[in-house]
């Protein structure tokens, strides 16, 4: 199942490494990324795709100590024809 996460990072490029190897370790696989700097903060939009539950994700983002905030935007649901 597709996801779309929005999450804000402390602007440092260990900080967006540690994270994505969250999403990595946890079993999502990285569909989109969208990254974009504003002051001392990463804003970061990123699509990430699995069989298991969102909340794996979620609950370890919010753990790390550069990530001021984890928000699940949406779900996107496919079908298969």
């Amino acid at each position: 199942m597709k996801h779309q996460l929005k999450v804000e990072v402390k602007n440092q490029s260990v900080a967006v490494e540690r994270f994505l190897r969250v999403v990595r370790h946890r079993g999502f696989s990285l569909l989109q990324l969208q990254l974009e700097a504003i002051d001392d903060k990463y804003f970061v939009n990123m699509t990430v795709d699995s069989d298991r539950p969102i909340h794996l994700l979620t609950l370890q983002l919010a753990k790390l100590i550069d990530v001021h905030q984890v928000e699940l935007a949406e779900q996107a649901h496919q079908q298969a024809i």
